[in-house]
Parts: C-alpha cells; structure tokens; sequence
C-alpha cells in the first residue's frame, strides 16, 4: 500500500521541500524530486528582468522548439551535420543541458546574450557547490543530482537549452566535436563517471555519441567511424540507427 506522505525513504529531502516525483516511473532507474521550498514565498521570476535583446533571443527559441514539437512539424532535424529524428534533437538537447552545468564555466562562451550568461554563472556555482557538499558526506550521495537536474526556472531552462542548440547547430561533426571537447574535457574533470552518463548510447543520437565519444587517441579517425556506423551490442559495425542521415552540404 502506498505511504500518505510521497516518498519517505528519501532521506535528502527536507521536511519542508515538495517530495512530488517529477518523472514517470521507470524500472531500475532512480527518479527525481520536484524539492521545490514550499517554507518559502515563490519568487515572482528572476531577480532581472531580462533585456529586449535577452527576451527576443528566448522567444525565438520557444519557437523553434514549439515547431519541432507540433505534430504537423518538421519529422526531422539539422544536428552536428545530420539529419536526425526531432524526438532524438530533444534527447540530446537534454544531454547537453547536463553538460553545460557540470563543465561550467567552459560552457560560458556559448551563451547568447551577457544577461544569460550572468544567470547560469549564479546558477552553475550553486550546482556545483551542493555537488560538492554531497560528495563530501558518508553513505549515498546523489552528487549528480545537482548538476544533471534541469533548472526549472524558464529564463536558466532557455540559456542552458540555447547552449546546447547552437552546439547542435555545428556545421559538420568536425566542428561539433571542436566546441564540445573543452566541454568535455572540463566536466570530466568534476565528474568523469556523470560526464560519461550525460553521453551514454541510451541517451544520445548517433552522431552525437560519434562526436562526444570520439578521442584522439585510442580510436579511428572520425572519418572511419561515420563510414562504418556505431558498434552494436556483441561487436561487429553496422549502419547508422533508422531515421538517420548525413545532411546535404549548402
């Protein structure tokens, strides 16, 4: 029978913080809190008012967005250089929002506008800080939890997404994997074990996984790999996932 008061097994959750589960239920996989502070007042938004050239930025990418959402929208998207399902473009738009926080600041060049910029360097140093404080402590830690969960401000929901779309917006995976390396570099810094996560095969589209997974050493040139197609399970090569396809150059 289910307990009246949700979730009271877990122990990170403040009596006072809203224990609401904000993802649905899925086998073997840990699901997260909403933690909202419900002891203190909302905040009406964030503490400025974003600026006319901030707030054009946004709604032109609520738009896109709304596009790639509508039924009658676009099946597919432009992606480091492919063509991919929209449904796979938001799987790995979420991704990158995991790994904009956990790299910051190196993410911080992407921003599109100072005020977004400002934000999420108040936001990233938060995330980090409560990482670390989690890392710090006995028994289990979630340490993830800060930096992967998104932000459910809208104005830091918009500058992280805005990060991860311009860098899906990369010409070719050449100058994909050119931005996203420093990213990358830096959040396994902090977290190598989350930084792999973020770029797991279940989470990622296949071009995305071939520029994020990709090194410089220890592995084919990228050529090789998009030629041949991602390993599936057991080995051997194979071709790229159905709905996949190299975008034609302008």
């Amino acid at each position: 029978m289910n307990s009246i008061i949700a979730r009271p097994w877990d122990e990170d959750l403040h009596p006072t913080q809203c224990r609401t589960t904000i993802a649905p239920r899925t086998v073997g996989r840990l699901q997260l809190a909403c933690g909202a502070q419900l002891a203190e007042p909302v905040e009406a938004g964030p503490e400025i008012e974003p600026d006319p050239r901030t707030l054009e930025y946004l709604l032109g990418l609520q738009r896109r967005l709304l596009k790639l959402l509508d039924p009658a929208g676009p099946a597919a998207t432009p992606s480091v250089g492919w063509l991919i399902p929209a449904a796979d473009y938001f799987a790995d738009l979420r991704a990158l929002l995991g790994l904009v926080f956990l790299s910051w600041p190196a993410a911080r060049s992407f921003a599109a506008t100072p005020a977004l910029a400002e934000a999420l360097d108040r936001e990233a140093e938060g995330r980090l800080a409560r990482a670390a404080a989690l890392r710090a402590r006995p028994g289990k830690k979630y340490s993830s939890r800060p930096l992967a969960d998104p932000p459910l401000d809208p104005l830091l929901m918009g500058a992280g997404l805005g990060i991860g779309e311009r860098l899906l917006n990369s010409a070719d995976e050449e100058q994909a994997r050119e931005l996203m390396l420093p990213l990358i570099h830096q959040a396994s810094r902090v977290d190598q074990a989350l930084s792999i996560y973020l770029r797991r095969e279940a989470w990622i589209s296949f071009p995305l996984r071939i520029v994020s997974m990709n090194r410089s050493t220890g592995m084919a040139a990228m050529s090789d790999i998009i030629t041949r197609g991602p390993i599936p399970k057991g080995g051997g090569s194979g071709a790229p996932a159905k709905g996949y396809r190299r975008r034609d150059p302008w």
